[in-house]
């Protein structure tokens, strides 16, 4: 079944050459309900649930406009109403592979997007969404960046046990839900100035992502903040430039941006925006 599946997701996706064993390892597979199409030989079409998120429906092209992916939504929203939801989500934040319904990346407008796709034709809809960005590392020249420059006194170091308690104070004023994310082990690049914590971003390398196709080594930047009370003094943008750096330094070959609305902010940077989601939704 595996191998089925992983073909229908390349055939589907082919702009995300994702190597086999890391899409099984985003996608869950083996905590995932999954409903194959089963009637025209080798399967054409598969949709795969976790709780009441749909995590991705997928159909061969050729076999498209044949009543296939309906059947597969259908089957997956009546698994999903059975286990006690009362609304299906496309994709879900919290999953490893796309955390929305992919709408084309040069329609800005979430709602017009899902309204005209396959979903919003069945009912899904949504007002928000956000990005997926991207960039080779050889493209990256740090001398060549139209930034403002940082502050006098701006330091990045890597963090250790003993920057944990400020660390983790200063992103919770930037945002307390990243907080959980913020542990001893987290690879952390922090920019301080004056010695005290003014940014802070989660940098990895090789990364599980949907530009890793097993024979890259994907940096990953995420969870990038700056405390209220230093921001608009491009400490964020040399940050987020020498996190690149060294991931750069270190090896990797791309680095992914995960989960963002700041494709203008990313972009002088360098990256460029590869998805776009919308968080489509559809209540029982």
């Amino acid at each position: 079944m595996k191998d089925h599946i992983y073909s229908i997701f390349s055939e589907c996706f082919p702009q995300l050459p994702v190597g086999k064993d890391v899409f099984f390892r985003l996608l869950d597979a083996d905590n995932c309900k999954l409903f194959m199409d089963d009637d025209s030989g080798a399967p054409a079409g598969f949709s795969a649930v976790s709780g009441n998120c749909i995590r991705i429906l997928c159909v061969r092209p050729a076999f498209r406009g044949k009543g296939i992916g309906s059947r597969l939504l259908r089957e997956s929203e009546e698994f999903i109403a059975r286990s006690g939801f009362d609304r299906a989500v496309l994709g879900g934040t919290d999953s490893g592979l796309f955390i929305g319904e992919v709408v084309p990346t040069d329609l800005p407008d979430y709602a017009s997007a899902t309204l005209n796709s396959f979903f919003g034709h069945r009912g899904y809809r949504s007002e928000s969404g956000c990005m997926e960005m991207k960039m080779p590392s050889e493209s990256f020249d740090p001398n060549k960046l139209d930034i403002p420059p940082c502050p006098d006194g701006v330091s990045f170091v890597l963090a250790d046990g003993g920057d944990m308690e400020s660390l983790r104070c200063a992103v919770g004023a930037v945002d307390p839900e990243w907080v959980q994310y913020f542990t001893a082990e987290s690879p952390v690049l922090i920019a301080k100035l004056d010695g005290e914590t003014a940014g802070f971003c989660i940098i990895d390398e090789n990364a599980d992502t949907v530009i890793t196709s097993g024979e890259n080594n994907v940096g990953s930047i995420g969870c990038v903040g700056v405390v209220p009370q230093m921001r608009k003094k491009g400490i964020g943008l040399a940050m987020v430039a020498e996190a690149m750096r060294r991931l750069k330094q270190n090896g990797c070959t791309d680095v992914f941006i995960h989960y963002t609305y700041l494709d203008w902010w990313y972009g002088r940077l360098g990256f460029r925006t590869f998805l776009r989601y919308s968080f489509s939704e559809k209540i029982f």
